[in-house]
């Protein structure tokens, strides 16, 4: 219909048609022009009819004593990119004007023969805000038939029959949050944007952009820029050692260190000179453990994919299509603690039946399930988990990756914590003392089926107290204190979630805007003259 894919069907014995909305079908936009007539100012749009428009007074109003655009003979023209109508522009009412033009006719024809209409677009904010103004356009052609909203969190057979035997109402508080940022986000870009472009940024290029959002989040990189720029290092010493016990060798550092007197550090390197044997003078065993992660939010599952070579971007975008496709829940999410109406036994039992994780999945269903609770809890979604069974050999190698991740994470926060050794021996070379130690996985615990992250075992040899060790050979190193590192993307997402910047739907689009208009690049992100200028 209009070329747009109808999807019919039958449920409970009646006829059914399926339409997809791509997005938001409507969007905002500020009007054509101001006119002034009357002591009054109006709004013109391209697509609806003129309406008030509240400008302050000290603004001007004509007839103006200058010529030429933005000012015409009744009022402002708000298409021209101009300085002067900047003003006007961020008090200009905010209008609504269709995005997705055959989606609209096509929802407007099926509407006008429906006897019953249900929303089932995503659970939050977003969707919210996308169901209601369908319910605004269908209702304009069928006033009779009522409007339900469907709410699910994963594409499956179970969630959705669910939704659709328990219809709600489209929450109107909900959609009207996602009005709010939607007009904030235009007052905030459309003014900066235009500011920033007509600004004299000679040799940059055209148009520069500004958000909300997308504004602080290049501060913060500028920032760290700024600081590791002022950053004055430190020297410092370091004494290595080099021992072995028969085959066995190992590394050790100086008891004192980092050494901040270099002549103390080149003494303790001068003592060791010529020793050929340490003694093992403490032997220090500790076990600790090492509890399992917390169930993944967006910004987890992002920060975790960032690690294995994702960007935030890149995952979303992956996400969106594992869930699509029935394989994990709903990606855009705070919830960090499952609910209890979630079928954790169920999906282990679906775990189970990919055979890479059936052993441990079955080890995990032969005993009772206790899941991990993270700080944020929310009443919408459930943290992200997997809803069907992976295959790798019918998947894309990033697909798998990053549903494999899921899996692992998922079946990890039902399992006991790893217990971890340490070793710590201090050996005693010519008066000097050498510190060296090493950890050793006793029990892997969740680290069974979650290695992400996991440190290779650094074995100490089986020494006890008073047993000699050859002594190999010692270097003095002089190093220099470093700054901050550069924000990564994984850790940019942090603090941006940190401090309030962006949401979960939307953190992982601004940086990689940020990288679009070039005002950041590199892995490690650095600001470019560019982004350093916007901000300055």
């Amino acid at each position: 219909v209009y070329n747009t894919p109808v999807y019919e069907f039958r449920r409970d014995g009646e006829d059914w048609v399926s339409i997809g909305l791509k997005g938001h079908i409507l969007g905002v936009d500020f009007p054509l022009k101001l006119t002034y007539d009357a002591g009054a100012w109006t709004a013109v749009w391209d697509e609806q009819d003129p309406s008030p428009a509240t400008i302050p007074s000290t603004l001007g109003t004509p007839p103006w004593s200058k010529k030429g655009k933005p000012f015409t003979a009744d009022g402002i023209d708000l298409k021209t990119w101009k300085l002067a109508s900047l003003p006007y522009l961020v008090w200009a009412p905010i209008g609504k004007s269709p995005a997705e033009r055959e989606i609209i006719r096509a929802l407007k024809t099926l509407a006008k023969k429906a006897d019953e209409i249900v929303i089932a677009t995503d659970f939050d904010r977003e969707g919210e805000l996308i169901g209601a103004d369908a319910r605004s356009i269908v209702r304009g052609v069928n006033k009779t038939a009522p409007v339900h909203r469907a709410r699910y969190s994963a594409i499956t057979k179970e969630e959705l029959e669910k939704a659709f035997s328990e219809l709600t109402e489209v929450d109107d508080c909900l959609a009207q949050a996602g009005e709010s940022r939607q007009d904030i986000d235009l007052v905030w870009g459309a003014v900066l944007t235009r500011f920033l472009t007509m600004a004299k940024f000679s040799g940059y290029g055209n148009v520069k952009s500004a958000g909300r959002v997308q504004t602080p989040t290049l501060a913060l990189v500028v920032e760290r820029e700024r600081e590791r720029e002022a950053f004055v290092p430190e020297t410092y010493w370091q004494v290595k050692a080099r021992f072995a016990d028969g085959d066995a060798e190992f590394g050790a550092s100086h008891a004192k260190e980092p050494f901040k007197v270099q002549a103390e550090a080149e003494a303790a390197f001068a003592a060791v000179g010529g020793a050929t044997t340490g003694r093992v003078v403490a032997l220090e065993k500790k076990q600790r453990k090492s509890q399992p992660p917390t169930p993944f939010n967006t910004t987890e599952l992002q920060v975790a994919a960032a690690r294995e070579g994702l960007s935030p971007a890149r995952t979303m975008r992956i996400a969106e299509s594992l869930y699509m496709n029935g394989l994990i829940s709903y990606p855009r999410v705070d919830n960090t603690v499952y609910p209890s109406s979630l079928d954790i036994k169920g999906i282990v039992s679906t775990l189970a039946n990919v055979p890479v994780y059936r052993a441990y999945a079955q080890t995990l269903l032969g005993g009772p399930l206790h899941a991990t609770r993270g700080k944020k809890e929310t009443t919408d979604h459930p943290p992200i988990h997997p809803t069907g069974e992976g295959d790798p050999d019918k998947m894309k190698p990033e697909e798998w990756k990053l549903y494999n991740l899921v899996a692992r994470r998922f079946m990890a926060t039902l399992s006991g914590p790893a217990t971890i050794e340490g070793t710590k021996l201090t050996i005693e070379v010519n008066g000097e003392s050498f510190v060296a130690k090493g950890d050793v996985l006793v029990d892997p615990g969740y680290r069974g089926i979650y290695p992400y992250g996991l440190k290779k075992d650094e074995q100490m040899p089986l020494l006890n107290e008073g047993a000699d060790v050859a002594f190999l050979g010692a270097e003095l190193l002089e190093k220099q204190t470093e700054p901050s590192a550069r924000y990564s993307q994984a850790t940019l997402l942090q603090e941006m979630e940190k401090r309030g910047l962006g949401t979960k739907a939307t953190r992982h689009a601004i940086i990689e805007r940020l990288y679009e208009v070039k005002y950041v690049e590199g892995e490690k992100i650095e600001p470019t003259c560019l982004g350093r200028a916007v901000i300055d």
